[in-house]
């Protein structure tokens, strides 16, 4: 390798950084802008400050902390329906920390009618084995094969094995420092993840790489790939906690093709503590939130809680 190519690399490494370390201080300084300082904390992400949006119980009894993630790419601040659901949390005795996930290889906000239609264009795509594709701990990218070529929708949010890694690893080191914290507070722990961030939290705990909390929310969990959304249903139903899988009717395509199959492979697995809710609406308004929150009291309650 020449002295050039030595140089052009390092450069960019460094631009890399530069850009991530930008990223994470710019939502970091909104956060902290944007709310008091008693509820924007920092909370140290291997040697990276993160925001955490931390919120106590309203009530005398503690029953103890839940861990919000949303989706990936969307800081804490602009995840409005989690944000309300912390307030009824924090009604039924929770403290809560809401944290953003990592944005590690894309940011799939797949609200558009051109998105539903390429998800489910590409329902009946023959897909690699992502089994192999996600367990080959690589150095160097692979280039994926593509699955549907005359999809560009689909091709923009393909994820590439070396991202995939990284984001899963980033996520894992996010959950045990929140987790870390949490230990501040007894009583239960229970996670609350939303979309890719749920899919990937699924497939953490389903193969045992960190502890498991006492319980599981999962809301609309996807991956925007076929064959990667496939393994949803099969995580879910050997992960060891309790999971509660709520989906809406307004749900991006990726996560309404594995709603059913998730429900499916759950019972036949017979998995315990399962229970699957549908909303009627997109998860966007106080409604929805204080729906969500009922169904997580009951759920909970249900459980012995």
């Amino acid at each position: 390798m020449t002295i050039r190519t030595t140089t052009f690399y390092c450069l960019a490494a460094c631009c890399f950084t530069l850009v991530h370390y930008a990223v994470s201080a710019s939502t970091l300084s909104d956060v902290q802008r944007q709310l008091f300082p008693d509820t924007a904390k920092v909370l140290q992400v291997n040697q990276n400050a993160v925001p955490l949006i931390e919120s106590q119980n309203t009530t005398s009894n503690l029953n103890g902390v839940v861990i919000l993630i949303g989706e990936s790419g969307r800081p804490p601040v602009s995840q409005h329906n989690l944000a309300i659901l912390t307030q009824y949390l924090n009604d039924l005795g929770w403290v809560t920390m809401q944290v953003s996930p990592p944005t590690i290889g894309f940011e799939p906000d797949l609200g558009t009618e051109d998105n539903k239609q390429s998800a489910a264009q590409n329902d009946g795509a023959t897909s690699d084995d992502a089994t192999t594709e996600i367990a080959e701990q690589k150095t160097q990218p692979q280039q994926d094969k593509p699955t549907t070529p005359s999809s560009p929708q689909y091709q923009i949010h393909r994820i590439s094995n070396a991202h995939f890694l990284e984001h899963e690893a980033e996520l894992k080191e996010l959950i045990n420092a929140t987790m870390l914290r949490a230990q501040e507070y007894s009583g239960f722990r229970l996670v609350i993840a939303q979309g890719s961030s749920a899919a990937w939290l699924i497939k953490i705990y389903a193969e045992k790489q960190i502890p498991n909390p006492d319980a599981m929310v999962a809301i609309s969990p996807f991956w925007p790939q076929r064959n990667l959304n496939s393994l949803i249903a099969k995580y879910t139903a050997i992960t060891e906690m309790p999971i509660l899988d709520i989906y809406g009717t307004q749900d991006n395509s990726w996560s309404l093709l594995s709603a059913a199959q998730r429900a499916t492979t759950a019972t036949k697995s017979l998995k315990l503590d399962y229970r699957q809710r549908e909303l009627t609406s997109a998860f966007n308004t106080k409604p929805d939130s204080a729906f969500v929150s009922k169904e997580i009291y009951g759920w909970l309650h249900n459980l012995g809680w």
